[in-house]
């Protein structure tokens, strides 16, 4: 099935230590390995940092799994809800990723489109190296990263909550925290990465 071109999602994250992190992943029974998925996250923004400031992200990310190589470009703005995000999607060519990636160059699409919210003058600030494995836990999927910034490394446990879905995102969220708390860990939304490295 395509990829919806947008979507309207709530993304719950959790900051988690290496040993807390490594507990709940041996409790679902998944481990990280690089011969499974793992992706390089390039942040854009404009000269002025409007972006950041507006608490969009305009994110390219190039995902290896499995021997194949993909490239994703989203474009996330709030919304009045906490937490919630609309969410503009592309998947690019890898001569398109080389031209943002490098050049600065918005590929021809949607989220080029959408100047109003970028100003179309965008530029690479940051990127972030993540590991990622999924896991199911009842109506959820949960995922872990390792995430690689400046030779610093971190680990987070996360869910989507797609609005669209016939689970309600209040049941979601309950089982993310009902997984959370049989280790005895209170959930806390972690800072965006967009903000939080950089």
């Amino acid at each position: 099935m395509a990829r919806k071109k947008r979507t309207l999602d709530k993304e719950v994250r959790m900051e988690l230590t290496k040993e807390n992190c490594h507990a709940i992943m041996d409790y679902l029974m998944v481990q990280f390995t690089d011969k499974q998925d793992y992706h390089y996250n390039y942040y854009f923004d404009t000269p002025e940092r409007s972006l950041e400031k507006n608490d969009v992200t305009l994110r390219l990310r190039t995902i290896r799994k499995e021997g194949h190589i993909s490239y994703h470009l989203t474009l996330r703005v709030p919304t009045i809800e906490e937490e919630t995000y609309l969410e503009y999607y592309q998947r690019l060519s890898e001569k398109q990723m080389r031209l943002l990636v490098y050049n600065n160059k918005l590929p021809d699409g949607d989220i080029k489109d959408l100047n109003s919210v970028h100003g179309g003058n965008v530029q690479n600030v940051n990127v972030i190296r993540v590991n990622r494995v999924w896991a199911p836990y009842k109506d959820i999927d949960v995922y872990f990263d390792k995430i690689s910034h400046r030779g610093k490394t971190h680990y987070e446990v996360g869910t989507k909550i797609d609005s669209s879905q016939t689970v309600s995102g209040d049941e979601k969220l309950n089982e993310f925290k009902e997984l959370l708390s049989t280790f005895g860990i209170d959930f806390k939304q972690a800072k965006r990465r967009s903000k939080k490295f950089r």
